[in-house]
């Protein structure tokens, strides 16, 4: 069988299959705060990997509960999964804590070599250098093959009341181990608060990220590490070399506010496997978009795009049959992989 790339991360054998890693979200329990997988042929079809209750992956590190989990493939091999530390459940709900001001300033890691065999979690200290920090949420990834690291991305409240700095923004740092990081750079600047960015390098070269800032805005560059403040902030021209331009956003393709960042939130950008890039027309649709729909609690929407650059219903498309199996999924990450890691976590984790 050819060798072929579907992730930036590194070189792996062509993917057929997807994994889904998850949170319930209901913060019932503790075990609703921490990872669940699903499994998919498609992307769009979904099989629970274990049932409500029973867990993959539980911390009991931190603050012993995990959301917004992200799964990378590893440059060396392997895989890794970071998550935000933060249990509303044993802070006694929303109502009853401010995890946004005295939230954990660190991620929660997993490492493994085949997706079944886990390592015991750490904590990641990504943020406690930024000031008056109130928390790290919703972490990210992606591997810089020409700098050999990984860069790392967060939402993190800070500095309230200060200069462009209402509450929350995006901050992004370094790293070759998820255990040492670089110093954390403020990477995106809203007027409103800006959580949940994803991130992914396209067929054309450019560098596309989708960002729940009140909307669900689409920006590319030449540059991730570019440096996006209130005064720079979604640029509509620029040659996009050492900024982030403003391409659109799911309000703006669709016509539709419901799409905007007041109902959806956790964007997950991922690349199709060769076998499921379908045809709209005479577009190939090579990258999916799911976005929670947080507001109305009623699971995911997903989303088809032939072209990140186009703002145009012409190059996007709502999928409608979409089934997510039976467990509430919240804020989580799809990794395309391989027959064989398919069969092996369906093998070894299913119960």
């Amino acid at each position: 069988m050819d060798e072929k790339p579907n992730r930036d991360a590194c070189d792996v054998p062509t993917t057929n299959a997807y994994l889904f890693a998850y949170f319930t979200g209901s913060e019932q329990k503790a075990s609703d705060e921490q990872i669940y997988f699903a499994l998919s042929r498609d992307g769009c079809h979904w099989m629970d990997v274990r049932r409500y209750g029973d867990p993959v992956l539980m911390s009991d590190i931190g603050e012993r509960g995990v959301r917004d989990p992200f799964l990378i493939r590893a440059h060396t091999g392997g895989f890794y999964l970071i998550a935000t530390d933060l249990s509303i459940h044993h802070r006694g709900g929303w109502d009853c804590s401010t995890p946004t001001m005295d939230g954990s300033r660190s991620i929660v890691v997993w490492e493994s070599p085949d997706l079944v065999s886990w390592s015991k979690p750490w904590l990641a200290d990504v943020a406690s250098s930024i000031p008056q920090c109130g928390m790290a949420w919703a972490p990210e990834a992606v591997w810089d093959e020409q700098r050999q690291w990984y860069m790392v991305y967060w939402a993190s409240s800070c500095g309230i009341g200060q200069e462009n700095r209402e509450s929350t923004n995006m901050y992004y740092a370094t790293t070759r181990d998820f255990v040492r990081f670089s110093k954390p750079v403020c990477w995106i600047d809203r007027e409103r608060n800006c959580i949940d960015t994803t991130m992914l390098k396209a067929d054309d070269g450019w560098w596309y990220r989708v960002s729940g800032d009140g909307e669900m805005t689409i920006e590319r560059t030449r540059n991730p590490y570019a440096v996006a403040d209130a005064a720079q902030a979604c640029l509509e021209t620029g040659p996009g070399i050492d900024e982030w331009v403003y391409v659109g956003t799911l309000s703006s393709i669709f016509d539709d506010e419901n799409y905007s960042g007041d109902f959806l939130e956790g964007p997950e950008l991922f690349r199709l496997n060769q076998p499921d890039v379908g045809r709209i027309g005479s577009r190939s649709m090579k990258y999916g978009l799911m976005c929670d729909q947080f507001k109305r609690s009623k699971g995911y929407l997903s989303f088809l795009s032939s072209d990140l650059s186009k703002p145009s219903g012409r190059y996007w498309r709502r999928v409608d049959e979409i089934a997510l199996g039976e467990l509430k999924k919240r804020h989580g990450s799809i990794l395309p992989i391989t027959e064989a890691e398919y069969q092996r976590v369906h093998s070894a984790l299913s119960r």
